[in-house]
């Protein structure tokens, strides 16, 4: 029997896996020497590559006739696809074509994917890292110089404290519990900040159960509170920072008494909350229930608390909770208004050039979000590993606007629901069946080896893109070891990196250059200073707000998990605390309407104690769900998933 490496396909903590293989993956167990998982996999992942013999696997090209798929040939579809793309091109220019991924796809699938679409000449690309930690990707660029997390979650043990805000470990990031374990057998304090009682916030020392969307209030009144006692590291600040005196001058009107009123925590609690993180040795830490909240502003105000308190380097920093695979990664290589090298301008779109042999366009495309929810002229779109009709909010305004398209190719294993809306369904390869790198949450990459084949005629999204670009008339490679090398040329933080350290699962390969943790000495902005931002609280809504969560069971949108017997698929019930239950006359089991300004879906009640006030919660793999959830953007252009205030009606 074949013992082959992988990475597990769920998760941002990329657990490493040995795949057992007979002709077919007949079981897999953890791989001991990852840096990371340390032999640790939770259930979704033990079970994770059942649904690569899923009955329902697509295994040959389709093409939509009327209200119906046929079956065509890889060469009739691909020659098919790039005849409507030169058409669509020259009559309404390139710019009326978009290419957007998934984050379950490979560096080289996503780095490919870019790149021939801005040989067309379009910067309409982007990928699903732009509904979840966008927020976080920009505001950590802007401030601290690299858009990802800055210490490793192998540190977490020898903190003192850990503050982990908007992120149930226990439901979302499982394998991670081994370090919250051995962090308190040390002595680590933890801190969550969540509105709901999660597993995690069972497990802590302090808890603050914030309103939705109060992130910014309480954490600018922990500044103040910090800055009005001397409890800063005022060395840190003058030596290693720049903006302190606006950002002080700011967050000094954030009275604890205001952000008592405005977040429902005690005062008493965020004093505790202020004094726990005044030392050194704390890592600031979030998730969606953060970026999908307060959005960008949010994770601006959590990171200054960690500039203030000069927790960086040996002595602390900041990690996001990213939510699958290889989000990390495609959120480094693909933006509509960035280039994997860096700014969009002119310079470096010559340096592009010489390696890619073409010049790529520099205005600036649209988000994955501004396509399907604004109004724009793209007419074709290409979804690889992608089911935005499942996973956006506003499913109504998503679903007319793909109705719409002239022309819609998705490339995925299975018939999702975006793919049952395609004029071309082009089936690909699983994780299992393919090669390729994928970085996880604390910047390790690590390489995926191919297991078995895939079934029919399905292949590796790298295969599909390179039979598309030349029939297009592009010649690029489409080996994963040479697009590897290929993307190195023009990913600065990805520069430093081998093919021989990301192949073994025991070496630390993480960007920049290997190390657990950043900013030791400088930051990587211009001027080597991290960079205060200050910014105020937003109105806070009244009513009931949804918020939409995960659930341990399940993955996303349930296309994998829902073919894994015994996992997802399944309605999501509203959990509702039990006093709004009383008050609004309801008991477990009632049928409920849920209605925003979107629209409205039917659920059934769950009375639950972990659930805030005013507050209701479904699960966010439900498919209804988003008919609910409304299409309100931040500043990154992320979805608001986490703030939507909504009626609830007792069905009669």
């Amino acid at each position: 029997m074949q013992v082959v490496k992988s990475v597990c396909p769920f998760c941002g903590v990329g657990c490493g896996v040995e795949l057992y293989v007979n002709s077919r993956v007949l079981r897999l167990s953890p791989a001991r020497e990852h840096p990371v998982s340390r032999g640790h996999l939770c259930g979704k992942g033990t079970l994770s590559y059942e649904a690569t013999y899923s009955w329902d696997r697509l295994t040959s090209p389709l093409k939509r006739v009327k209200d119906t798929f046929v079956r065509v040939s890889w060469e009739e579809a691909i020659r098919e696809i790039a005849e409507k793309l030169k058409e669509i091109t020259k009559t309404y220019g390139p710019e009326a074509v978009a290419f957007y991924g998934g984050c379950q796809n490979t560096l080289e699938e996503t780095y490919l994917m870019q790149k021939v679409a801005r040989a067309l000449g379009t910067n309409n690309v982007d990928s699903c890292a732009r509904v979840c930690h966008e927020p976080s990707a920009m505001a950590l660029k802007e401030m601290l110089g690299i858009g990802a997390s800055s210490i490793s979650a192998e540190m977490i043990p020898l903190m003192k404290t850990l503050v982990i805000v908007g992120e149930s470990i226990t439901e979302s990031h499982p394998v991670l519990s081994q370090y919250l374990t051995e962090a308190r057998q040390r002595g680590t304090k933890i801190v969550v900040v969540d509105p709901r009682t999660t597993g995690t916030a069972k497990f802590a020392d302090l808890h603050l159960s914030v309103r939705p969307g109060t992130d910014v209030a309480l954490f600018n009144a922990v500044a103040n509170y910090l800055i009005k006692n001397s409890l800063y590291d005022r060395e840190f600040v003058e030596k290693r920072t720049e903006g302190f005196p606006e950002y002080a001058k700011g967050v000094s009107k954030y009275a604890l008494e205001y952000a008592e009123e405005v977040t429902g925590v005690e005062r008493e609690k965020i004093e505790e909350f202020a004094r726990l993180i005044s030392v050194k040795g704390v890592i600031f830490s979030w998730g969606l229930g953060l970026t999908q909240s307060s959005g960008v502003d949010g994770v601006r105000a959590l990171i200054d608390l960690a500039l203030l308190t000069g927790n960086f380097g040996r002595y602390g920093g900041v990690i996001v909770y990213r939510g699958q695979t290889n989000v990390q990664g495609s959120g480094d290589l693909v933006k509509p208004n960035v280039f994997p090298i860096g700014p969009m301008n002119e310079e470096n779109a010559e340096k592009l050039a010489k390696v890619w042999d073409f010049k790529p366009p520099t205005k600036p495309g649209l988000t994955v979000t501004e396509a399907l929810l604004r109004d724009n002229d793209i007419r074709a779109m290409f979804f690889m590993g992608f089911n935005p009709l499942a996973s956006m909010p506003n499913r109504r305004k998503v679903e007319e606007r793909l109705r719409k398209l002239d022309l819609l190719v998705v490339m995925d294993a299975f018939m999702t629901d975006t793919a049952s809306l395609a004029h071309y369904v082009l089936p690909s390869a699983v994780w299992t069946e393919k090669e390729g790198s994928v970085t996880n949450l604390d910047r390790l990459v690590k390489w995926r080896f191919k297991a078995v084949d895939p079934p029919g005629e399905a292949k590796p999204d790298y295969e599909i893109l390179g039979m598309l670009a030349r029939e297009l008339g592009f010649n690029f490679a489409t080996d994963p070891k040479l697009l590897f090398e290929d993307m190195k040329k023009v990913t600065p933080i990805y520069s430093n990196l081998t093919l021989d350290s990301i192949m073994d699962y025991s070496a630390n390969s993480r960007y920049p250059n290997g190390e657990l943790y950043l900013y030791e000495e400088k930051f990587h902005t211009p001027s080597g200073k991290g960079k205060f931002e200050f910014r105020e609280q937003r109105e806070v809504k009244k009513g009931y707000v949804l918020l939409t969560v995960r659930n341990v069971t399940r993955y996303n949108t349930d296309v994998l998990t829902g073919r894994i017997p015994g996992f997802g698929m399944y309605e999501s019930p509203l959990l509702v605390n039990p006093s709004d239950a009383k008050g609004l006359g309801l008991r477990d089991g009632d049928e409920v309407i849920v209605s925003s300004e979107c629209g409205s879906v039917r659920a059934k009640v769950r009375v639950s104690s972990e659930v805030l006030n005013s507050t209701v919660v479904m699960y966010m793999h439900d498919k209804k769900v988003n008919y609910v959830v409304c299409d309100e953007l931040d500043e990154s252009k992320a979805p608001r998933y986490k703030y939507t205030v909504v009626e609830i009606r007792k069905k009669v």
